[in-house]
């Protein structure tokens, strides 16, 4: 059997074993405020300007978002395409994080907002080529890339290497993490960010000013770094209200691929090994899964003063980092609400995953 047979036949094994996983589906009660599926525009080729929103478009066909682009006049083409759309969204409250969900884009795929870069996942040829085939597609839109009440373009570089090409699979829209709504104090955003392991890193005098910054919650894959496996920092500074400080708090960092120990002011408050009283981390190898949510020491946070939070993550294979929401501090009773929001309505199969297949 020749190489490039073997690749397709992992290919749709892949695909079948890893779409019927909840591995690649979003668990966060995600609301769609814009629809972008439909007709998108589309060209084959690959030039930069094609990423500007500014670019006339107006002689490009037109195929459907979601669906391969074998199906829609492009048959048996392999290479680069681009898809541009445009948009309008109306009274975006500042304080909400948006997301840009695409599903599955087949192979590699580079996101641009009017003209700025998103993010891109899996690695474009010649150079470390990688795919990423199988990973449902998520954005986080910074604020200021985004043009409100007037026309915004987004721009998809697309790489296929054989077989399906395209985007080719739902959701695809942008959408609003209804749990923010449990959030006192949100923290998403920008994070500073750096590879490797320093144990001083937890440190709230250590400087790190020399760190990259990434945005929370999103994948370090989509961000620069595709195929990193291993142990990674985030940090956040933060200067809290006085009267949320006096408060009963809990820190939510939605969900961490793999494994998270988190800090406050150089202090330890917990890591996802402690969830199990919790009722959230239940089993070995589904640490990704679990929601963290950790309560936090009263006196710990200072009014007034600058808040560091450190969170050290390592991650075995695949996606990595802090990378689904929600993102931010709960007082007690919003925590208990999100919990028995979460856990109250446990169906018979949760029951049964957690009375035979726990450790």
């Amino acid at each position: 059997m020749s190489m490039k047979m073997k690749n397709t036949i992992s290919k749709v094994f892949l695909i079948v074993f890893l779409t019927g996983t909840a591995f690649n589906t979003f668990a966060e009660d995600l609301r769609r405020i814009v629809n972008l599926e439909g007709y998108w525009k589309f060209s084959v080729g690959d030039y930069k300007a094609w990423s500007g929103s500014n670019f006339n478009d107006a002689d490009w066909d037109e195929i459907r978002v979601p669906g391969k682009w074998e199906s829609q006049g492009y048959n048996e083409y392999n290479g680069y395409a681009w898809y541009r759309r445009q948009f309008r969204i109306q009274d975006v409250d500042q304080n909400e994080t948006l997301y840009l969900l695409l599903g599955r884009i087949d192979d590699v795929d580079e996101v641009f907002l009017n003209g700025r870069k998103l993010g891109s996942t899996g690695n474009f040829p010649p150079d470390n080529y990688s795919t990423a085939y199988w990973v449902n597609r998520r954005y986080i839109i910074p604020p200021e890339f985004l043009n409100t009440d007037r026309v915004n373009t987004i721009a998809i570089r697309v790489y296929d290497e054989f077989m399906d090409g395209g985007i080719v699979s739902r959701p695809v829209g942008i959408y609003i993490d209804e749990d923010s709504e449990y959030l006192e104090y949100r923290i998403t955003g920008p994070w500073k960010f750096h590879l490797g392991d320093n144990k001083q890193w937890k440190s709230s005098t250590y400087n790190d000013d020399q760190w990259t910054s990434i945005n929370v919650p999103a994948e370090w894959e989509q961000q620069g770094f595709a195929n990193y496996d291993g142990y990674a920092w985030y940090r956040k500074e933060i200067d809290i209200p006085a009267d949320l400080a006096k408060k009963d708090l809990y820190l939510s960092l939605g969900k961490i691929d793999d494994i998270d120990y988190v800090y406050i002011n150089g202090e330890f408050i917990g890591s996802v090994y402690e969830l199990d009283k919790d009722h959230d981390y239940k089993r070995k190898g589904y640490e990704y899964n679990a929601r963290r949510v950790y309560k936090i020491p009263g006196g710990l946070l200072k009014a007034g003063s600058k808040n560091v939070i450190a969170v050290r993550v390592y991650d075995s294979m695949m996606r990595g980092g802090i990378y689904e929401g929600p993102i931010g501090f709960m007082t007690k009773e919003n925590y208990e609400r999100y919990q028995k929001k979460h856990y109250g309505n446990r169906t018979f199969w949760d029951y049964l995953i957690d009375e035979y297949f726990s450790d």
